[in-house]
């Protein structure tokens, strides 16, 4: 099973937040539910980002350094907004099916 890692928080240099302008979120289980019947769901980057195959990053995103060049999947902003998971796993699926 692949492993993806929702890319939701960024260093600041001393410190990390969220990407978005307000919290959208309160929790992510909804997201980590909704995607681990399919994937293994990280969404914590910092965490995991020696154990994770691909990057899912709301697009646009803040810089953040990708340390360990993992593939990013980029998916509009928007869906995250959303929190339309079903649109959102079609940008996750139709890039994964193309980098096989």
């Amino acid at each position: 099973m692949k492993k993806i890692c929702f890319v939701l928080t960024v260093s600041m240099g001393v410190n990390y937040m969220s990407i978005f302008p307000f919290p959208i979120y309160r929790t992510y289980n909804e997201l980590k539910e909704f995607f681990s019947e399919d994937y293994d769901v990280s969404i914590n980057y910092l965490k995991d980002k020696e154990a994770v195959d691909y990057l899912v990053v709301p697009d646009p995103c803040p810089p953040f350094e990708n340390e360990e060049n993992i593939p990013i999947i980029k998916v509009p902003a928007t869906l995250f907004y959303q929190k339309d998971y079903e649109k959102m796993k079609v940008y996750i699926d139709k890039f994964l099916t193309n980098d096989i």
